[in-house]
């Protein structure tokens, strides 16, 4: 079991420094001078060479990409992400105002997602062949192909739009800070149905065809045979035995779901103008600010590979074939 793991960690340090170095690379090869964008934001026309020197060198945008590299690089394993080049803060602190939006609105997503796929998954499974497992099958696969922004529009122009009864984007109404406590709760949860819809949707599509696959191949197996032929119900069968061994499968899918949210916001925050960390890595790309956007891409490389390490963890305790014997 130790060498499974520290075989895994080591893997993931790797795809950790693969990341950074590709990230790096492609931000610094975009057009585009982050302290042009800096001085043309804050309305400065005119600076002398000098201090326009100053400001590259306090950056170390001055010196080649590699020595850039190894600054940023020592920066990260002292826990030091650099200063944001737009608004002059760290960006530990820049990240860390908007984080809690994001989470808030990938946990909410996530729980949906959850909820409402895997029991359609179950459903579907326990009506292999029939008219209605066939029918599922192409809903499931129409949800996990629609694009993102489409069906973002399609939402906000049904929504809010035609029918007018949820807000266009945003993460509260203008008049929020005079409204009541419950009022704001309301408030807070009517901005935050197209976002959380947006963002669940395909990976609802996901979990429901992932557990619909893992429970399939379950249910075929003589102890599901077994178990019908003893009297047991089919609520009982599907889940006391079958979801019970197609959890190994699903946990993958738990590594995987987490980096498909995070990817997602950025897209969706965008949209819906959603303050949190999607909308800021976006923003900071467009004004070409890199230690933001390296700060952002080694949360968001963190997160996913401690995801992927808590799955493969989780899979090693489920399957004790993995943590004896692992070939690779």
């Amino acid at each position: 079991m130790t060498a499974y793991l520290l075989r895994r960690l080591f893997y993931a340090v790797l795809t950790f420094f693969g990341i950074t170095v590709a990230t790096f690379v492609l931000i610094h090869s975009v057009p585009g001078d982050p302290v042009q964008f800096f001085l043309g934001k804050s309305g400065t026309t005119h600076i002398n060479y000098a201090a326009l020197e100053a400001i590259k060198h306090e950056f170390h945008l001055d010196r080649p990409l590699p020595v850039q590299y190894w600054y940023w690089l020592r920066g990260i394993l002292t826990f030091d992400l650099g200063r944001s080049i737009s608004d002059r803060r760290p960006v530990t602190e820049v990240i860390l105002e908007k984080l809690p939006n994001t989470f808030e609105l990938n946990l909410i997503a996530f729980l949906v997602a959850a909820t409402i796929g895997l029991p359609a998954g179950l459903w579907s499974a326990s009506r292999s062949g029939r008219a209605s497992e066939r029918a599922s099958a192409v809903v499931f696969f129409l949800l996990y192909s629609l694009p993102t922004f489409w069906v973002a529009l399609l939402l906000m122009e049904l929504f809010a739009v035609k029918l007018r009864v949820l807000p266009l984007f945003g993460m509260t109404s203008d008049e929020y800070l005079d409204l009541e406590t419950a009022a704001k709760l309301g408030d807070r949860l009517r901005h935050l149905v197209l976002p959380v819809v947006t963002l669940a949707y395909a990976q609802l599509a996901i979990f429901a065809r992932f557990s619909k696959s893992a429970l399939t191949e379950v249910i075929r197996q003589d102890f599901i045979t077994t178990a019908r032929a003893k009297g047991a119900t089919t609520h009982a069968v599907m889940w006391r035995h079958a979801f019970r061994n197609a959890l190994i499968p699903l946990i993958t899918l738990l590594g995987l779901t987490i980096p498909g949210l995070i990817s997602g916001s950025v897209i969706v925050e965008q949209i819906f103008q959603w303050d949190g960390v999607g909308h800021l890595y976006f923003q900071s790309i467009l004004a070409r600010d890199y230690p933001v956007v390296l700060g952002l891409t080694v949360a968001t490389a963190v997160v996913t590979l401690f995801a992927s390490l808590f799955a493969d963890i989780l899979y090693a305790f489920a399957d004790p074939r993995i943590r004896l014997e692992d070939p690779r």
